[in-house]
């Protein structure tokens, strides 16, 4: 049983593919007589398989893009063109347009570098949520969906010794704009305590760094409920999905 457990705490270290070699090796014959590691191996996968395609992808703005390339060109003017070019860009309506066209170049620039900083943070979040994962117990709590969605289904990564846990859900129904999902830790007493808010893809399936105030010991459970967008401050809406430690 514990050469068992040896290779189920390497298991997410495979799916990362962050084994050497030898260890790789080793996994593989594990892996021809062992019923266990196989199924958490596939867990594991569908969980680090979501993440790329949960970090929105973007192109530069077409008229940024197109800036650039004529940008690189090399084109050579005539005396004549560029003295006519020349006569031209002192009249005032030159002017204007070229206030405008610079305007827009500025607004086009701050748009696309806010969307690189948006997708530096997501991938922030994905390592995080990765690493939660490497660093989880083996065994993943399992959570249930309830009549709202009874479809659905969670996984819980954790570390009891930690304050935050990395949570994954399938077959929860898609929202309207307005609404997200809010994730909540239960203690013993009752209360309730938000952990953060998620959105699912069209296939339900979501993912979330659950961040709590204490030690992940100090609650019974968790539950995730139907909230208006930016969270509540205590549950408001129906139950999707909950669980016990």
């Amino acid at each position: 049983m514990a050469r068992v457990h040896k290779f189920q705490e390497m298991i997410p270290a495979y799916v990362l593919d962050a084994l050497d070699a030898r260890e790789r090796a080793h996994m593989h014959k594990h892996l021809q007589t062992c019923d266990i590691c196989p199924r958490l191996i596939a867990e594991y996968s569908a969980v680090a398989e979501l993440l790329p395609h949960a970090a929105p992808q973007f192109n530069p703005p077409p008229r940024l893009k197109a800036r650039v390339r004529a940008a690189t060109r090399n084109v050579r003017k005539s005396p004549r063109e560029l003295n006519w070019f020349a006569n031209f860009s002192r009249a005032p309506a030159f002017a204007a347009l070229a206030l405008v066209i610079a305007l827009g170049a500025l607004a086009q620039s701050f748009l696309f570098q806010n969307q690189i900083a948006q997708q530096a943070a997501q991938l922030a979040r994905q390592r995080e949520f990765l690493i939660a994962l490497a660093y989880a117990d083996v065994q993943p709590i399992h959570v249930k969906g309830t009549e709202v969605a009874p479809n659905a289904v969670g996984r819980l990564y954790r570390n009891i010794e930690e304050s935050s846990l990395a949570v994954f859900v399938q077959d929860l129904p898609a929202l309207p704009t307005n609404q997200v999902y809010q994730f909540w830790f239960l203690d013993v007493g009752g209360d309730r305590t938000s952990g953060g808010t998620f959105t699912v893809d069209a296939q339900g399936r979501g993912w979330l760094i659950a961040r709590a105030p204490k030690l992940l010991k100090e609650y019974s459970g968790v539950g995730v409920t139907i909230e208006p967008t930016g969270g509540s401050l205590k549950p408001t809406g129906a139950k999707v999905l909950g669980g016990n430690f």
